[in-house]
């Protein structure tokens, strides 16, 4: 910190013996200007900031017992030290009863003003960072308030001391490109120092381009910025300040930078967050961009992209009966057309959803029991902040699903085989009657369609070809082992239209009823493999 001080004397030459004699420079000083007397003095201060006033006890016109006294009035925070060639207890008397704390004769010894100046400029500065870092506290408990509050405004007292309406105010959101790959790879505490690091590197960018800069992580990977200007802040100065804040990651995970507009009243600071936040967001997703301005605008999807049902379908389909390496051949064309189409992230996020609720909808409706693992990856949700890109999302996604087809199959395997066995029992006890594959289903209790699925899957053909097969093996027995009439072992085995028998007995055998029977007669023990449908 530069310390500022006002030399003054009515005596120029001693002024400018002060001014040009001494290495104020050394010491962190810097003399901003001279008066001839107490009047002038205080103009000057009211044009230029002082921290310290080295002045002359007796001068023509105001001098510095009166200076000191309006002083102490009006800026009591300045320092003042009092020079005097009249070695008198009543100078230094008055200057002790005003407050003046320094007080020097003449001829002065450089070496002892050097020190006291020094010492001085010392305690200003420690002073200033206390009231710094006092303020600094104020903001951030103030917009933490205002954050975790989801952008209610907290008590007007809450607000810190100097928000007045001379200011204006911008946001800056940050973020590391990638964060899920790269959490991967460190430890939290090199996480926490990768933070740290972070935070002071864009603290340090923006201060140089003469803004007050309070930052809070409101994410471990999101960084918010409230940058508190006294005159506006050009783009210029944006770019130049953020363009080379490399960020604490390797190479591979770059910061991004969203900068929201210009505000005043501090009523606008939660939209202006989630703006910031919005542009760094649609910021990670385009190639090589990484910083966003305002005035660029929020990006919007573009409406002649494809909608979910297109592949909402497509992947159900291949969840629940397809293979994993078509389901991965897939999911990498999908991955393509997403990011080739612009897709947003969030509308990437709430496709995914979708598509959790179909799944879930359809393993429920399945008569699949949803374990606590499926059920917790179904509904679970997803943080934008650590897969905020591109390749972060198509990893979460493919993982997932990739885990999902395994987790159905599984559990479709051990519930198809215990499912069949029952229905085969079911069919065995009922094929003499006007059997139907919805009543099978009903009684299981899944859905007609579910039912077909898993049916054909273990048996390799439908339901009403199984049956068939069923009655016809049965008749088979009733015309080797009974001499009861054709038409009565139909009605037995579940046809009731005795030509209709004759037809399937024939497709399924090659022979007639009536034929079989013969054969049977002749050959006891005989046998016919069923033929194939229309053999």
């Amino acid at each position: 910190m530069t310390i500022n001080m006002l030399i003054v004397d009515d005596e120029p030459i001693i002024c400018r013996g002060l001014r040009e004699t001494i290495p104020w420079e050394t010491i962190g000083v810097e003399v901003v200007g001279e008066a001839g007397d107490g009047a002038e003095a205080l103009e000057l201060i009211g044009r230029q900031s002082v921290d310290i006033v080295l002045t002359d006890i007796h001068m023509d016109g105001m001098d510095g017992i009166a200076l000191s006294r309006e002083l102490k009035k009006r800026l009591p925070q300045v320092r003042i030290i009092i020079l005097s060639g009249y070695d008198h207890f009543e100078y230094a008397r008055q200057a002790i009863r005003i407050g003046v704390e320094d007080y020097l004769l003449k001829p002065v010894n450089v070496s002892e003003l050097m020190g006291m100046v020094q010492r001085i400029g010392g305690e200003i500065a420690s002073e200033a960072e206390g009231r710094r870092n006092r303020q600094r506290e104020s903001w951030l408990n103030w917009l933490t308030r205002l954050l975790q509050g989801g952008g209610a405004m907290p008590d007007p007292e809450l607000l810190p001391g100097d928000s007045d309406e001379m200011r204006t105010y911008q946001i800056v959101a940050s973020q590391l490109q990638d964060y899920a790959l790269w959490i991967q790879h460190v430890t939290e505490g090199e996480r926490q120092s990768a933070r740290k690091a972070w935070e002071q590197e864009v603290q340090a960018a923006l201060s140089h381009s003469r803004q007050e800069a309070i930052s809070l992580f409101h994410h471990p990977n999101l960084l918010l910025t409230l940058c508190i200007q006294r005159t506006p802040v050009p783009r210029s100065s944006w770019e130049e300040a953020l363009r080379d804040v490399k960020g604490p990651a390797p190479d591979g995970h770059p910061l991004h930078f969203g900068v929201s507009r210009a505000f005043q009243p501090l009523s606008e600071v939660y939209a202006c967050c989630e703006e910031a936040v919005s542009l760094v967001q649609q910021n990670a997703v385009a190639e090589g961009k990484l910083l966003r301005f305002h005035e660029e605008g929020l990006r919007e999807h573009n409406p002649a992209i494809a909608t979910p049902a297109e592949w909402e379908k497509q992947l159900v389909n291949l969840l629940f009966n397809g293979s994993y390496e078509e389901l991965d051949e897939v999911l990498g064309r999908l991955a393509g057309h997403i990011q080739s189409n612009g897709y947003l992230l969030t509308e990437v996020v709430r496709m995914y959803k979708e598509l959790r609720v179909v799944v879930l909808r359809r393993l429920r409706t399945s008569g699949i029991e949803v374990s606590g693992e499926i059920d917790g990856m179904l509904t679970r949700d997803i943080d934008q902040n650590v897969h905020n890109c591109y390749r972060a999302l198509e990893a979460l996604i493919r993982s997932e699903l990739m885990l999902l087809f395994s987790l159905i199959h599984s559990s479709l395997g051990a519930r198809n085989h215990w499912t069949i066995e029952r229905v085969k029992k079911y069919i065995d006890s009922r094929f003499s009657t006007d059997l139907k594959a919805s009543d099978v289903a009903a009684w299981l209790k899944i859905t007609p369609n579910y039912f077909s699925m898993i049916f054909k899957q273990h048996f390799g053909k439908g339901f009403a070809e199984y049956l068939n097969e069923v009655r016809i093996e049965h008749a088979k027995a009733f015309l080797s082992d009974t001499h009861d009439r054709v038409f009565e072992i139909a009605d037995k085995v579940g046809y009731k239209e005795y030509k209709y028998f004759c037809s399937i007995f024939k497709t399924y055998t090659g022979v007639t009823p009536t034929q079989y029977r013969k054969l049977a007669e002749v050959s006891p023990g005989y046998s016919l493999l069923p033929a194939r449908k229309g053999g």
